[in-house]
């Protein structure tokens, strides 16, 4: 590690305070937003600043192959050092020339094979391939913790699965931006800026998630669960749907006048909030999700929820500790990282870095 690597890992590390978490999602704006990037430069810094605390990985999408299995580009790798343990599936393992020792079968199938739990005996490269099921990945995290209870359990994000981080699973996210989505400073910052509200979306009061976590407990295969203000407390009511999408009108028209909250369980889009807006019956109360991944909205969106008269929130919060720059594209153009980090820190309020390039 030269003395620029080094430099940027402790201040990766002094910036986000990752040793005092359990577990860590990084996410990305758009495609080649630079996670695996920012994942190698945790790594490297991790293994120079905490040797005697192992890391654990796993992969909502794919990463670390040589390249895109979609445009055929070189990607970066991912390099761990001895120790660190990996959830991964079989085929993914195979193309991995650390070696590897088979800790625990995860039961958990994916389309390169079931997920396998193990440990790098040496140093080397990794590919990883998990679950894509927010429940999936939870049990990957406790696989892992059997065997190493104090590791850093690190869920490597994909490009529009960034909601499989989210959930209560990850108590920390670093969210990674590239030029790939402007290479305009001032509207990548402006993006940038939007997409971290939405993360950030605050959370709901201590009693109506209490109402609402038993209402989930005791209902765990309800998506529209609804809480309709009866003074001195709520009542519960549902709207059976088997998804949101399509069902927008019914899930409207569910609602009642004395509705407060409505929460959904999935993703939240643009197409289904138009579903819900066509109801005029969809207004003036909250509208509640698990957490700031599951917003896949515009601004747009947002004016129309405000003009109804109707607010967000979530159930469960996001800690986000750092926005990554990439200033590349992957055709090569290159937005003036200066410029950019200037945009992006005016608007945005948690700590923003260029780490800069890290493979091995």
């Amino acid at each position: 590690m030269n003395a620029v690597t080094a430099e940027r890992g402790v201040e990766l590390l002094h910036l986000t305070d990752l040793q005092d978490l359990q577990s860590l999602a990084i996410i990305g704006l758009s495609k080649n937003a630079g996670k695996t990037t920012c994942l190698n430069h945790i790594i490297a810094a991790w293994q120079e600043s905490m040797p005697g605390r192992p890391l654990a990985l796993t992969s909502v999408g794919r990463d670390g192959e040589l390249e895109d299995i979609l445009s055929g580009n070189p990607k970066p790798r991912i390099y761990v050092p001895a120790g660190t343990l990996i959830a991964s599936a079989e085929g993914a393992l195979l193309r991995s020339d650390a070696l590897l020792e088979i800790l625990e079968l995860s039961n958990i199938r994916t389309a390169l094979g079931e997920v396998i739990i193990c440990r790098a005996l040496s140093d080397g490269y990794v590919e990883l391939a998990g679950p894509s099921v927010t429940d999936e990945i939870a049990i990957i995290g406790s696989l892992m913790r059997k065997h190493e209870p104090e590791c850093l359990f690190i869920i490597d994000g994909a490009l529009f699965r960034r909601s499989q981080a989210g959930s209560g699973v990850s108590e920390a996210v670093i969210l990674c931006v590239s030029a790939e989505t402007s290479t305009n400073p001032e509207i990548l910052a402006e993006k940038s800026a939007f997409a971290l509200s939405l993360l950030q979306t605050p959370v709901i009061p201590e009693k109506i998630s209490y109402a609402f976590s038993q209402a989930i407990t005791a209902h765990p295969k309800k998506r529209v669960i609804i809480l309709n203000d009866n003074e001195p407390d709520y009542s519960v009511s549902f709207a059976d749907v088997p998804t949101l999408v399509g069902y927008g009108k019914i899930i409207a028209r569910a609602l009642r006048p004395e509705t407060s909250y409505l929460f959904l369980q999935g993703a939240m889009t643009d197409l289904v909030l138009q579903e819900l807006m066509s109801e005029t019956n969809f207004s003036n109360l909250t509208l509640v999700v698990e957490d700031g991944t599951r917003l896949f909205l515009k601004p747009a969106s947002i004016h129309k929820l405000r003009d109804r008269n109707v607010g967000l929130s979530v159930l469960y919060p996001l800690d986000v500790r750092l926005v990554c720059l990439n200033p590349t594209r992957l055709n090569g153009q290159l937005v003036d990282p200066d410029l950019a980090l200037a945009a992006l820190r005016k608007c945005i309020h948690v700590p923003v870095v260029d780490l800069g390039p890290r493979s091995m």
